[in-house]
């Protein structure tokens, strides 16, 4: 359910900028999208695979000091995450493969795709925000964690 809440938001999103841009004969954004989506789709993964392996080093620190804790759902929404980006990059190939097709043709075939592929890069843009913010998240549990293990240690000292 949170999947197609999320896709219907994006999709929504999609269509407005780009009803925006047809109803003020802009093109501008959606001839960069259709010439750098790939690029910005790999770089925003890169950028999540190297945002999750420092999330998954500092779980194991976390681990190593409190075995008891358990990771298992973060670590399967950090896999969810990255499938999403490589299924979304699989999409917008599919979907660039259509928008320049001479045989495929239909009266909205370019507000569709443009619609998909601006759908398509503000979700990876979320994907992007959400690890960040599980890496702000962590930092902060980290810091909780060793400040009331300090105050623990003090107490037990008198």
């Amino acid at each position: 359910m949170k999947y197609l809440k999320n896709l219907s938001f994006f999709l929504v999103i999609g269509s407005i900028v780009v009803l925006i841009c047809k109803a003020i004969d802009s093109q501008t954004v959606l001839i960069y999208l259709h010439d750098n989506i790939i690029g910005l789709l790999l770089t925003l993964l890169a950028i999540n695979i190297a945002s999750s392996g420092l999330i998954a080093a500092k779980i194991q620190d976390i681990l190593v000091e409190f075995p008891e804790f358990d990771f298992t759902i973060p670590l399967k929404e950090m896999k969810i995450s990255l499938l999403e980006q490589v299924i979304i990059l699989v999409v917008s190939i599919v979907v660039l493969i259509i928008a320049d097709s001479k045989l495929i043709t239909y009266e909205y075939k370019n507000l569709l795709c443009n619609t998909i592929l601006f759908s398509i890069l503000t979700y990876a843009i979320n994907i992007l925000w959400d690890t960040g913010h599980a890496v702000f998240i962590i930092i902060d549990q980290l810091q909780q964690l060793y400040k009331d293990k300090n105050i623990q240690k003090h107490d037990d000292k008198n």
